[in-house]
Parts: structure tokens; sequence; C-alpha cells
């Protein structure tokens, strides 16, 4: 995370193609009506915006980034074959 240590550069910047950015969301079950997600959307987007939340965020070196359901469907699918690769070539099963 950049701003917790802004000096110090990035992986990607040290090893050339190399990056990945954790990120953590809510999901809905498929089918779950659109005025119930936008709901849900707005009101986590309301929590985000919290100073209380922003300080234990800030305090763990997370930096909240806020999408709509449909950008966030879109980082899901294409971090899946990234990480479906990673897996599959690291040989990991699940017990």
């Amino acid at each position: 995370m950049k701003s917790a240590l802004p000096d110090a550069p990035t992986i990607g910047e040290t090893i050339k193609g190399f990056g990945s950015t954790p990120w953590y969301g809510v999901l809905a079950p498929h089918g779950t009506p659109k005025e119930i997600v936008a709901r849900l959307q707005t009101e986590i987007s309301k929590a985000l915006d919290g100073a209380d939340v922003k300080s234990r965020l800030d305090g763990v070196g997370c930096e909240p980034f806020k999408s709509s359901p449909d950008q966030f469907a879109e980082l899901i699918k294409s971090d899946l074959p990234k990480w479906a690769k990673i897996v599959k070539e690291s040989g990991a099963t699940v017990d």
C-alpha cells in the first residue's frame, strides 16, 4: 500500500510485471433483486465514509475503494483466470 510507505517502491515498480492487489468485497446470492443490491451498496458506502471505519481501516493499512456492483463483477471476472492459473501451476488442492 503506497500510502503506508510513500517512499518505498511497490513490488511492481521493483520487479517488472509483478503485482497483485488484495481486495475485499460483499457478495449477495445470484438473483438478489437489484434494489436490494443497490441498497446494500449505498449503506456499505456510507459505512466506509464513517470516521470510525476510516480510522480502523487506515490502522490496518487498508484503503477503501468503492465501486458499482457491475465494476466489482468485472474485477472478479478479470481476476479469475489469473488466480486459476496460479492455483493450477502450484498444484494446490482442496482437502
